[in-house]
């Protein structure tokens, strides 16, 4: 039996197609026959990650995969090279909506989990990783019972777990988001990688990463918490300074635009279980007047609040129930930055015998188009295992090292020099 995707589902389904990844870091060898067993146990709780996309006319399905054709775990040394190009390994079309590897090195193992947004959001993309890692221990200590059939009812959407919305509540919302758009344009980063000739045209995808150390990160809560500007505004802050920075003279009069992604899974009734592989997570845009040198506490207090008051309207939700409304004007769509902030999180549990040590997240695209000459900015902040982790995913045929090396140092400069004003942390 097959399932229609949603209106907000349509969204991740096109030419250009997204994958959330996930990639841990294992100490002490990760056994392939272990891991194969315990990703066979995953795809059994979830039907959505046994099932490709079809297409019916001018519909879309969810449809079933054979058992023949289910994603098997690949096994491929670890190298120099061998993250990149998982980076790069986009998820067959027609075919499965998941995969899994595990690249084997001599000290340290690292299994790659990539998941298509048509049935995931960054949420549930951790809980699948979660999942995968207690299975593999418990199937070592010989716990593990498999379910007599694989789940077979499909996840609910999460457009039919939203409040009801009239046609006035939905013109309304689209009317104040065209007020808000009214001024200077939007800035957006020049593709100068693009512009240059300077970007590859193979293995384009990859990420700059900003990672502090955990006494780096202590110290930067510490500060936050005595400045009282939340973590998370704070780095948007000092995101869009970098940003400013990095902008050509003519977008001087410019604005700053931010897409933040919001997770809606504990804002309908029932709350959603953060384990169903749906896409669950809706936006809020954000424009905002950033001077080439502004104070970072009072801006990340000021994006903060306008995020979290916005969440609190329902505005969210808003944007995925007007959203056929919402598309008819460009003007509301562009943006200096998109954001998926992930926040503070626990990291998987390690199984008996191994120490999962680094865990990272960020999304990939199977295209960039560099002919528009300019674009966004992609970030995904993050803390787990202590540390504040940036993953600046990126595609070389856009943006060049240089400038995503500038924002990493901006950002990281504005993250040390708050820590650095602050008194040191009690311990």
């Amino acid at each position: 039996m097959r399932r229609e995707l949603s209106r907000s589902e349509l969204m991740y389904v096109g030419e250009i197609r997204t994958q959330a990844l996930t990639i841990c870091t294992v100490r002490g060898g990760v056994d392939p026959e272990l891991l194969e067993r315990a990703w066979g146990a995953a795809l059994a709780e979830q039907p959505s990650l046994r099932s490709r996309l079809t297409r019916d006319g001018g519909r879309w399905f969810l449809t079933p995969l054979a058992p023949g054709e289910l994603p098997r775990l690949l096994v491929r040394p670890d190298g120099p090279d061998a993250r990149h190009r998982e980076y790069n390994t986009p998820l067959p079309i027609g075919g499965p909506l998941a995969r899994a590897v595990l690249l084997t090195g001599a000290d340290e193992d690292t299994v790659v989990l990539g998941v298509d947004h048509a049935v995931c959001d960054g949420r549930s993309a951790t809980g699948l990783c979660y999942r995968l890692w207690r299975h593999y221990a418990d199937i070592a200590a010989g716990a593990y019972e498999p379910p007599a059939v694989p789940r077979q009812d499909w996840p609910v959407p999460i457009d039919d777990l939203l409040p009801p919305r009239t046609d006035e509540e939905l013109d309304a919302h689209v009317r104040r988001r065209l007020d808000q758009a009214q001024g200077a344009p939007v800035a957006l980063l020049p593709f100068l990688a693009a512009r240059d000739g300077v970007g590859s045209r193979e293995g384009a995808m990859t990420s700059c990463r900003l990672w502090l150390t955990r006494d780096e990160t202590a110290r930067v809560l510490a500060a936050v918490k005595g400045a009282g500007v939340p973590l998370n505004g704070f780095v948007a802050a000092a995101l869009f300074a970098a940003l400013r920075a990095q902008l050509p003279r003519e977008q001087d009069g410019h604005r700053l635009a931010c897409f933040d992604a919001v997770d809606l899974r504990d804002r309908v009734v029932p709350p959603m279980s953060h384990e169903e592989m749906v896409p669950a997570a809706s936006w809020h845009r954000t424009l905002v007047d950033v001077p080439p040198a502004p104070d970072l506490v009072r801006l990340g207090v000021e994006l903060s609040a306008g995020l979290r008051a916005a969440v609190e309207r329902g505005e969210p939700a808003l944007e995925l129930q007007a959203l056929d409304r919402l598309l008819t004007h460009p003007s509301l769509w562009a943006s200096s930055l998109m954001l998926s902030n992930v926040g503070r999180i626990t990291g998987p549990p390690s199984p008996p015998g191994t120490e999962i040590v680094d865990l990272r997240k960020f999304a990939v695209s199977s295209k960039w188009n560099p002919e528009f000459g300019q674009g966004p900015v992609l970030a995904s902040p993050m803390t787990v295992y202590g540390r504040l982790s940036i993953e600046l995913p990126y595609s070389t045929q856009c943006f060049t090292v240089g400038q995503m090396t500038a924002i990493h140092d901006a950002v990281r400069a504005a993250l040390v020099d708050l820590a650095d004003r602050a008194p040191a942390p009690a311990r």
